[in-house]
């Protein structure tokens, strides 16, 4: 349901497209016949009234976050008091309990620790932006500070080359692992650290 002449609100990806449906059109909060006094609809994760003051028509949304789409939203529950040919009253209350689907970005990290610590309650994609790849220390100082981190996103800033730029000059006589981290930095803009090398020997089981 919407209101007529409104814009079609965007859904998070993990709510399917209700309007059109098996060709059926959609339903306009002016269809909604004169004797009725309140409207109370589902599938929406997201509060939101699209009502007037004689007909509240309201999405009271999910309880809880369900995915990142719906990351940094509150979340409400909807009390209404209804009396016969009164105006309904709606009384729109906060959810507090749960944890939160937060998402935060830093370019530091001791100011990223010091927000982890502070906001313990909640699940958070983090963001770190850097002029380096994330160090192993700096992503254990993170973890252990937070049981709720579900990824970090380490995003280099201050690449030197992009890759559209120039074509590599590829010298054949190198080894695979001089290959490889010449290949890396006209990818990223930097030298691959030790944990990539490292790992790059691993995949190519090389001594």
């Amino acid at each position: 349901m919407m209101k007529e002449g409104s814009e079609i609100q965007e859904e998070p990806e993990d709510e399917k497209p209700i309007l059109y449906v098996g060709g059926a059109q959609p339903v306009f909060t002016s269809d909604i016949p004169e004797n009725i006094q309140y409207v109370a609809l589902g599938h929406l994760h997201r509060y939101q009234n699209i009502g007037v003051a004689r007909c509240p028509v309201i999405y009271a949304g999910s309880p809880l976050s369900y995915s990142f789409a719906e990351a940094n939203q509150q979340k409400y529950v909807a009390i209404i008091e209804a009396e016969p040919g009164e105006p309904v009253s709606v009384n729109k209350i906060p959810l507090v309990s749960g944890r939160r689907l937060l998402r935060k970005r830093f370019e530091e990290i001791d100011a990223a620790v010091k927000w982890l610590s502070e906001n313990p309650n909640t699940f958070v994609e983090l963001t770190i932006v850097s002029d380096t790849y994330l160090k192993t220390e700096d992503r254990k100082r993170l973890y252990n500070v937070h049981d709720g981190i579900v990824t970090i996103i380490p995003e280099v800033k201050n690449t030197v080359t992009s890759p559209l730029e120039q074509e590599p000059d590829i010298d054949l006589d190198k080894s695979m692992n001089d290959l490889f981290e010449d290949f890396f930095f006209h990818e990223k803009g930097q030298k691959p650290n030790e944990k990539i090398k490292e790992l790059f020997k691993e995949i190519i089981g090389a001594p």
